[in-house]
């Protein structure tokens, strides 16, 4: 570091002490017994003159939308949720309304992975206009994929759709 740099940072360091010896940068408190910097003013914290409040908005809330049990005649399947036969309506709802907000094409909820066969085998439904054919089709994918050698096939069945998002949701049963 240069001699010229060192006395810049010095008398930079003593002004701002100078200056901070003047005014205290923190508020006083109320009550102080101590001398006061603002003996001509009030001691203590003022009140301030002016809030500011956020911006009223005119828009009501949008209500969720509403899960219904078949879609319309122009709804394209764009997610599917597989939730577990056990869930509760509340929860059930909960799951739709969520998946609906998110990008993934299939979300398992409430237990279980989704096997990559059933995976690839539902990607050539997506995107699709949902009629009663294709229904079968997710439903019957999915009963297979969630099946295997080891235990029984499943029973499945639709649950609910949100079809302004092109949400499907299948709820999958196990044999007993």
């Amino acid at each position: 570091m240069n001699f010229t740099a060192f006395c810049f940072a010095t008398s930079f360091l003593a002004a701002t002490a100078v200056l901070s010896a003047d005014e205290p940068m923190l508020p006083q408190a109320l009550g102080m017994t101590g001398p006061s910097f603002h003996s001509d003013g009030p001691r203590g914290f003022l009140k301030p003159s002016k809030s500011i409040k956020p911006p009223v908005s005119n828009v009501a809330a949008v209500p969720a939308p509403a899960i219904v049990q078949s879609p319309t005649a122009e709804t394209r399947l764009r997610r599917l949720v597989v939730v577990s036969g056990t869930m509760t309506p509340e929860a059930l709802r909960e799951t739709i309304l969520a998946c609906g907000q998110t990008r993934t094409p299939v979300t398992m909820a409430g237990g279980g992975n989704a096997p990559a066969p059933m995976l690839s085998d539902l990607a050539g439904l997506f995107g699709s206009t949902v009629t009663e054919d294709t229904q079968k089709k997710v439903l019957e994918t999915v009963r297979k994929g969630m099946g295997s050698s080891a235990k029984p096939l499943q029973r499945v069945e639709v649950v609910g759709w949100l079809p302004s998002e092109g949400v499907m949701a299948v709820a999958v049963y196990p044999e007993s």
